[in-house]
């Protein structure tokens, strides 16, 4: 897959487009991207992704723009695995942001992008005050020349699934759900960074690691994860939130690794959750919760660990 910024772009051929932000690629986005990809490889034209660098919202409406459950390396990640030939990047700016709705179809999707089939959500909006619909892009088909395919929600387990379906999953701390629906487990990246120390004080040394303001986060509380240093996976127990326990503790996410002794400060990991053990809670003193932690090293080893070695 090659990635551009649409502005790069020169000379494009014929194209089948698939349209959308994609925050989480999750089974409906699948679902509207594969049948891109399919339309594609039958119609012999090149299959394109073409989404927003940034949340719409981040510019519209800043109080209302959602965390993200994908930063844009995660989503090229996952993107790399499913056979498309370019993604494009467009960065929503006030130009952008101010186009109107057949200008951004005869500007980017015609003229920039060739675009012969264009792929669309039923809810997909674009161009000025969100005036552009599935319905205006069939309306100008013939104009333009291209042909459109609008794809219906995708419902499991009778939700219908989007983004928003699969947030509200994650902040309230339901991560072994988010699987079906997502494609894969919940993940965050981040950088390993020193903390207080207060762990490794205790013989219970943790990873702490920083997140992108910007992605959303479980639920306080504690979870066991997986961990992937250096491209290899490893078992972990994770602590999200503001260890009420010490007072004025700053929010965090640290990871204790399991059979795990290595400086990896400064290394970029993956975190992938797997299951809440338990919420945050406050303990009257340090020892009852060093008690606590250790406890709950043992209920995954138990629960969780020792049943995959088997």
């Amino acid at each position: 897959m090659e990635i551009y910024d649409w502005t790069e772009i020169e000379n494009q051929k014929p194209a089948a487009v698939a349209l959308g932000f994609f925050d989480g690629i999750h089974i409906g986005h699948r679902a509207l991207i594969d049948e891109m990809i399919k339309i594609a490889k039958e119609k012999d034209l090149e299959s394109c992704l073409v989404t927003f660098r940034q949340h719409p919202l981040t510019l519209v409406f800043p109080k209302f723009a959602p965390k993200l459950i994908s930063s844009n390396d995660e989503k090229i990640n996952v993107l790399n695995q499913m056979d498309i030939d370019k993604l494009i990047f467009i960065d929503f700016t006030e130009e952008i942001m101010n186009f109107e709705p057949e200008e951004f179809i005869r500007e980017i999707l015609v003229k920039k992008l060739n675009s012969k089939i264009i792929v669309v959500g039923f809810n997909y909006n674009f161009g000025k005050k969100g005036k552009g619909t599935p319905e205006l892009l069939v309306k100008l088909k013939e104009k333009y020349g291209y042909d459109v395919l609008v794809v219906n929600p995708v419902e499991k387990y009778g939700h219908i699934i989007s983004s928003t379906f699969i947030r509200n999953l994650v902040v309230n701390g339901k991560v072994e759900q988010i699987e079906k629906y997502l494609g894969r487990k919940f993940s965050v990246m981040g950088e390993v960074v020193r903390g207080k120390g207060l762990g490794r004080q205790y013989a219970i040394p943790t990873a702490n690691i920083t997140v992108e303001e910007e992605h959303i986060l479980p639920d306080a509380g504690v979870y066991y994860t997986n961990i992937i240093v250096k491209g290899v996976k490893y078992q972990g127990l994770t602590n999200i939130g503001y260890n009420p326990t010490f007072e004025n503790h700053p929010f965090s996410v640290e990871t204790y690794i399991y059979d795990f002794d290595e400086d990896i400060y400064g290394e970029t990991v993956e975190l992938i959750f797997n299951n809440k053990i338990r919420k945050e809670k406050k303990f009257t003193n340090i020892s009852d919760l060093i008690k606590q932690i250790r406890h709950d090293i043992q209920i995954v080893e138990k629960k969780y660990i020792n049943k995959e070695k088997q």
